[in-house]
């Protein structure tokens, strides 16, 4: 069983055409309000104004929704029961709806049979159905509304702007030119929403840089060597050639004494109430793409390599390294073999080995120094407090917990050779050897009476105390032991032996602390990534003068570029615009960014992992003090260092 809405309507000529459409479901709602199933347009009727439902696909009941009736059989009703294969007529204003039955289908016939009712036969329907007979007319409406338009967004703001041009911070509440505002300031200059005149100096002139140097003194003066004192026609020369758009849009912008190269063609304002946003990569490309033939074309020859984008157009890295022993840093291409000599002996596979002597006395060591069953690259290689960038390397930080220095014990406490300082070591050990007598045999020891024999060559006597005479050149010895093959100096360091005059070198140890001196890398924004994800040879590294710095097939495994261009397959893909890296003003800071607050690394202070919580107990021990309870982060306390 099924509703079929039958409507009739006959043409000029007199001719009828039947129209049925389908009506889904039992329940079929009638009214004025368009959303009903039967739209019966008509000021008589209700907008819901009855519900036509059957249960048993036979019999019909309509009933009145919101107390206005309907007439059936020519008697007003509420709610009428109607038999589909007797049929019915009802009515509703000046419609006339019919039921009937054709087969299994129950037919509702809606036809017009009177003129609008509540209305004369000379009212014009759209009139009677619509404001038009109360509302002024079009033309009339339309100069209303521009003059509206004028006040409110031409005279108003311009008023508001005159009354407080020499204001520093009006107050608070709605001002017409806000009107003028394509959006609220970002959260770097939200503190001058009331001091529009701060930028906006002139009316109807652009913001110009004098503006914003104003008060970015610091910003403007470090801003990048390669852009600051290059010659403006150099400047120019590098953009690429304008299209057809660009220069109607540069022919407005003249026209409109807006001058280019200002800060804000980078540095967009009120576009939203957080962060200013980052510089779209086309600010970039626009003259990196294919910049060196335009340059040199131009007779500007440079060696920067063209870059458009880092997924499909990037040059490969140029860190900073030494090509051989005491040179200076300078920029080379990660080719393969390129080496770095910072004056250490290093291999990397030895230390990252699973098994081996290394790895057993890593798992000793995990009591004290939280390490796993073998070392890691972070046993040894710390982030920063900041988490940006790795620390430089300390013997006795990172290497003494395996690498001893010590050479004696006195009284409990233990004597270490000083690092770094090779003449301390010479005179420390010339020192030991002659003040300190060699340890006494035990057989020397006590008043038992001794055979005149036991002084005879090659007796306990006589080899003690010939060692105690010659104990003081035994010094030289020693200081040549330890800066030589086997010694405690010459497994990590280039040592220079003594020459006219010149006592016991190591050579310098030099590491860079920053490779990539043109483009950024934030440690903490890869925390979940493992070391040797990016740095892939160093597993296997044997010499410390293999350069580990990622190359940009690494970096490509994650990044793609801005629009998602890329030429390998990647799995998790980041879009990284050229302002991800690369900054313009040498602040130090990280790119487009605003200065960032100092951040507490937890990770650089607690040997715990990071993101998790821990109570008192878990940190000094058991042996608890009951003086507060609460949860901390510091590195764990050991018994003999623990406080109330």
């Amino acid at each position: 069983m099924s509703f079929i809405l039958r409507r009739i309507s006959t043409t000029k000529t007199g001719k009828q055409i039947i129209r049925d459409t389908p009506l889904p479901g039992d329940a079929i709602t009638l009214g004025r309000e368009g959303s009903n199933v039967i739209h019966v347009a008509d000021l008589a009727v209700n907008p819901h104004h009855a519900t036509i439902s059957s249960t048993d696909g036979r019999h019909v009941r309509v009933a009145a929704n919101e107390g206005l009736g309907f007439d059936f059989n020519g008697r007003s009703v509420e709610a009428a029961d109607i038999d589909s294969g007797a049929g019915g007529e009802l009515r509703f204003g000046g419609h006339r709806l019919t039921i009937a039955r054709e087969g299994e289908n129950i037919i509702l016939l809606v036809e017009r049979i009177d003129e609008l009712s509540q209305s004369s036969k000379d009212v014009d329907e759209a009139k009677a159905f619509s404001l038009q007979g109360v509302m002024l007319g079009k033309r009339m409406g339309a100069w209303l509304f521009g003059l509206l338009m004028l006040l409110a967004f031409l005279i108003g703001p311009i008023w508001a702007w005159y009354s407080y041009k020499n204001v520093n911070e009006r107050p608070e509440g709605y001002h017409a030119d806000r009107a003028w505002l394509s959006g609220p300031l970002s959260s770097a200059h939200a503190s001058l929403k009331n001091d529009c005149q701060s930028c906006h100096v002139e009316p109807f002139v652009a913001v110009t840089d004098k503006a914003c140097v104003g008060c970015h003194t610091g910003e403007h003066k470090a801003m990048s060597m390669a852009h600051a004192n290059a010659p403006a026609a150099m400047l120019l020369a590098a953009r690429h050639p304008p299209g057809i758009s660009e220069k109607i849009l540069a022919g407005f912008a003249k026209t409109f004494n807006k001058p280019q190269g200002r800060c804000v063609e980078c540095h967009t304002e009120h576009e939203g109430s957080g962060p200013m946003p980052a510089t779209p990569q086309k600010f970039c490309a626009d003259c990196h793409d294919g910049m060196s033939a335009r340059l040199k074309s131009a007779g500007h020859p440079t060696m920067l390599a063209d870059a458009a984008d880092f997924g499909t157009s990037h040059p490969e890295f140029r860190p900073l390294v030494r090509s051989s022993p005491g040179t200076k840093l300078a920029r080379a291409t990660l080719a393969k073999g390129r080496v770095d000599y910072n004056g250490l002996k290093f291999p990397h596979d030895v230390h990252l080995q699973a098994t081996g002597g290394v790895a057993r006395m890593a798992a000793s060591f995990r009591g004290r120094y939280d390490f796993g069953k073998k070392l890691e690259c972070q046993n040894c290689h710390r982030v920063e407090a900041d988490g940006v960038r790795v620390k430089p390397v300390e013997m006795g930080r990172d290497c003494a917990m395996c690498h001893s220095l010590a050479f004696e014990t006195v009284g409990g406490v233990t004597r270490t050779l000083r690092h770094g300082e090779p003449d301390q070591v010479v005179a420390d050990l010339t020192a030991y050897y002659r003040s300190t007598p060699p340890a006494r045999p035990l057989q020397l020891g006590g008043m038992a009476r001794r055979r005149p024999g036991a002084y005879a060559e090659g007796q306990v006597y006589n080899i003690y105390f010939r060692e105690v005479a010659v104990r003081p050149s035994r010094a030289q010895d020693a200081v040549r032991a330890v800066f030589s093959k086997g010694g405690a100096c010459y497994d990590c360091h280039t040592i220079f032996a003594p020459q006219a005059g010149n006592s016991w070198r190591v050579a310098t140890v030099s590491q860079t602390p920053r490779f990539l001196q043109k483009g950024w890398f934030d440690h903490d924004a890869h925390r979940e990534t493992d070391c040797a994800d990016c740095h892939t040879a160093a597993p296997a590294s044997k010499a410390s003068t293999d350069l580990l710095v990622p190359g940009l097939r690494q970096c490509r495994d994650c990044h793609v570029g801005e629009g998602g261009a890329r030429v390998v397959k990647v799995e998790t893909a980041t879009e990284s615009p050229c302002a991800m890296c690369h900054e313009y003003h040498s602040d130090g800071g990280k790119p487009w960014m605003p200065p960032r607050r100092a951040k507490k690394n937890t990770a650089a202070i607690t040997n715990k992992r990071l993101g998790a919580t821990y109570s008192v107990s878990m940190i000094t021990g058991t042996g608890g003090w009951d003086l507060y309870d609460v949860t901390w982060r510091t590195p764990p306390l050991h018994g003999a260092r623990r406080g109330g």
